[in-house]
């Protein structure tokens, strides 16, 4: 019974390994679809970083299947993905998910992460 005590006291005490988070890419998407989801972030009390990952972790719930790539026209500045979403940390499990549905509509990780902006977009108008 002593050692049991001991253990919650020792806050310093080893504990079991957790799972670590895996990190997704970057994403690389229009501009404006950058301000619109930083608002929608800001509106919701998250961070960038913050509401990509729970979009992500929404995704694993749902698993709607991806579409194919769809090509953004070029901007007045010549690029199509001008801007950066951060790269958000989310559980293996979470992320298997995510790469899983990508391969199986034969598109990248960037693509499928700018579909589900795209979505979360369309959901909040």
């Amino acid at each position: 019974m002593r050692t049991r005590t001991r253990k919650l006291l020792n806050p310093y005490a080893i504990q079991p390994k957790q799972p670590a988070p895996r990190r997704l890419p970057t994403v690389r998407i229009a501009p404006d679809k950058v301000a619109q989801f930083r608002a929608l972030a800001r509106q919701k009390g998250l961070t960038p970083t913050a509401a990509l990952a729970a979009l992500v972790a929404t995704h694993a719930d749902i698993r709607q299947p991806f579409g194919p790539r769809v090509r953004a026209k070029h901007g007045p500045d010549g690029k199509r993905y001008g801007a950066i979403l951060p790269d958000p940390k989310v559980s293996e499990e979470v992320a298997k998910g995510l790469i899983q549905d990508a391969r199986t509509a034969g598109i990248s990780l960037g693509e499928a992460m700018r579909q589900l902006v795209d979505r979360c977009l369309e959901q909040s108008r």
